[in-house]
Order: structure tokens, then C-alpha cells, then sequence
């Protein structure tokens, strides 16, 4: 079977960013999908946060992003950062290849 690659780019709000915690989200989010490239940038009240996939097997592509956005990245922010209010994650962009 294929491999299929998958980009995915989100905007985390809510978030205080700072070194200390870009630092550590980074870190937590390449232990915990290692077969991926993750990029976090600071933005106003949060972070930029692109992952890229060279296989999102076992998954199909209807199930996941919902997997990253509610199980992984919500869970990494929650252990890694501090908040200025609700944590608002919105997916900005979504390439499957």
C-alpha cells in the first residue's frame, strides 16, 4: 500500500509564548510523534505550530487530524504551556500527498 504524507499547520491561542515553552512544546511533541518534522514559531497570544508526515499509517485521512489536533497537540500545550485564557487550536492548513 501507498504511504501518505500529510502537512498540517495550527494556530494555538490562548498560549503565553516564551522561550522556556516553545522549548519544551517542541521537545514533547517530537518525543511524542517522532516520525514527524515539527516547527513551533511565537505568534501574538500563542504559537505557530506545522507538522509534517512522510506516513499517517495507521490512520486514513478522515481520522487523522482530528487524532493530532484533540489527542496530541492539545494534550502537549496543556503539559508544556501556560494559558492567558481558553486554548483555542485552529487548523490553518491541511496537504495530504
Amino acid at each position: 500500500m501507498a504511504k501518505t504524507g500529510c502537512t498540517l499547520k495550527y494556530l494555538a491561542r490562548g498560549v503565553i509564548p516564551s522561550r522556556d515553552s516553545k522549548s519544551a512544546l517542541l521537545a514533547e511533541l517530537q518525543e511524542v510523534i517522532p516520525q514527524s518534522t515539527v516547527t513551533v514559531l511565537p505568534v501574538n497570544q500563542g504559537y505557530s505550530i506545522e507538522l509534517e508526515f512522510t506516513d499517517i499509517a495507521p490512520f486514513n485521512r478522515s481520522s487523522f487530524e482530528p487524532y493530532i489536533a484533540e489527542q496530541v497537540l492539545s494534550e502537549a500545550l496543556n503539559l508544556r504551556c501556560q494559558f492567558s485564557g481558553a486554548l483555542q487550536l485552529d487548523l490553518l492548513k491541511t496537504y495530504f500527498y
